[in-house]
């Protein structure tokens, strides 16, 4: 008996001290939500495949994200032509690089990932001046809003965690 206290004991301690190595200095009331955009690579050789969950699609993109959580101000459900998609509104530092990185890359796609993981994927047939992104995901309709709340706290707090961080 006094064996299994001493384990218990033990056993509860590790695994404090293991969740407490997992927080960060402010807590988050929602899941981490952290949308990243990557560019189609030029040739198989210099990328890494994306594969999209339900339709299977395989798209060889850039290793490097060109757009981070740091450059999204909102993100939002919208109804279009393929049904309800996601709509990234940009900072106005990334609306320029959109802008700049889309010039060149017309004919390419890019594939937007949430923690990751691809979930869509968007041609780009002109370049994106607005500093407004919409692209079709592949998850459930009904997780869609939810997801993009998620997207736009990530975003805002982290923003403001760099900036706390630069002063």
């Amino acid at each position: 008996m006094r064996l299994f206290r001493l384990l218990s004991v033990t056993l509860l301690g590790l695994l404090a001290l293991a969740f407490a190595g997992c927080n960060s200095t402010s807590k988050k009331d929602y899941p981490v939500s952290v949308a990243r955009f990557l560019i189609e690579a030029d040739s198989p050789a210099g990328g890494v495949v994306a594969r999209l969950p339900r339709s299977g699609v395989a798209i060889t993109v850039e290793p490097k994200s060109k757009f981070t959580e740091y450059d999204i101000e909102n993100c939002e459900v919208v109804d279009n032509e393929f049904g309800k998609s996601l709509a990234f509104s940009f900072t106005p530092a990334a609306t320029r690089d959109l802008f700049r990185t889309t010039v060149p890359a017309q004919g390419k796609r890019i594939v937007t990932t949430v923690n990751g993981i691809p979930l869509g994927a968007r041609l780009i047939e002109a370049p994106l001046t607005q500093g407004y992104f919409v692209t079709y995901v592949e998850a459930p309709e009904s997780e869609l809003a939810e997801l993009a709340k998620n997207i736009t706290k990530t975003s805002k707090d982290a923003r403001k965690e760099l900036e706390n961080k630069q002063k």
